[in-house]
């Protein structure tokens, strides 16, 4: 199994050879194996990301997405047509085989994946088993959506807790980064696209896999706000915790692409078209334009 070099997520220092535990000479800060994972997020990290995470766990459960069941990951991008987000799961499945045919089919034999984001990590795992060097990082490290979940899986890839606004690796180690599902909870997009940027070998890709998309902030706000009132109304929760804009715009890729010095491509996921239509109707019955999903890559 290929495990990359890390660095210290807080200053970037070389933490050199690692057993069960790497520590910062610079900063004097350590960080441990624990359960299958490397973990890099500092207490005050963790602090602050609690809020969110507990949010998270709430309305990912009620969503149906955190189960039990060790062959639902297993078979992820896959799921039955009784799962309640089966819809999504379609969309998710369609743009995973882009990246199959439009990033992965023109790299060599065998390359190095960052799954930024990975949640679950089904998609380091089914990588993993066509061959490719891939990293898991995540903030969660539950059994069920979380990191805690590669313990289902028969390939083995490197499992790191840590917040994609402080990569612990050294640069250039990977020809592709990927942003699963998970760039439009950045702060800050264009930082965190910059830092994966860091990452990327010579010739490597960006992508950004099935966050929600918009050509203006104003139908993104509207989609962020009308979730806030659904949460509120389903789970009860007395406040929403906002983590990042909650989704991507267009406009602000391709700035940010232009200032990386990268080309872009986007490659739309369609999905079955009962989807479609329901998201057509979304249009009237909401008053803003649908969230577009897909493949987002920039080299």
């Amino acid at each position: 199994m290929w495990t990359p070099k890390f660095a210290c997520p807080e200053c970037g220092a070389d933490l050199g050879p690692r057993a069960e535990a790497c520590w910062c000479t610079r900063c004097g800060r350590q960080f441990e194996y624990r359960d299958g994972m490397w973990r890099f997020l500092t207490p005050a990290r963790v602090a602050a990301l609690e809020p969110f995470l507990a949010q998270y766990r709430v309305v990912r459960a009620g969503d149906g997405h955190r189960q039990a069941l060790p062959e639902y990951y297993c078979t992820l991008p896959s799921v039955g047509e009784d799962h309640p987000q089966a819809g999504e799961w379609r969309v998710r499945r369609e743009t995973y085989h882009h990246l199959l045919r439009h990033v992965l089919a023109e790299a060599p034999q065998s390359v190095h994946v960052l799954d930024v984001g990975a949640g679950s990590a089904w998609l380091s795992h089914r990588l993993a088993e066509l061959g490719h060097h891939t990293v898991a990082v995540d903030v969660l490290d539950d059994e069920a959506d979380g990191l805690g979940a590669a313990r289902y899986y028969a390939s083995q890839f490197p499992i790191v807790q840590a917040d994609f606004n402080a990569l612990p690796f050294l640069p250039h180690q990977f020809d592709v980064v990927v942003f699963n599902g998970s760039l439009h909870y950045a702060h800050d997009v264009a930082d965190a696209l910059g830092r994966a940027r860091e990452m990327l070998a010579p010739g490597g890709a960006l992508v950004v896999m099935d966050s929600p998309m918009f050509h203006s902030d104003g139908d993104g706000q509207a989609m962020t706000a009308q979730q806030a009132r659904r949460f509120q109304f389903e789970y009860g929760l007395a406040t929403v915790v906002p983590a990042g804009a909650g989704y991507l715009t267009f406009p602000s890729l391709e700035t940010a692409a232009r200032t990386l010095q990268m080309q872009p491509v986007y490659v739309p996921s369609r999905g079955p078209l009962a989807w479609r239509m329901k998201r057509r109707l979304s249009r009237l019955r909401l008053g803003r334009a649908p969230a577009a999903f897909g493949l987002w890559i920039a080299r």
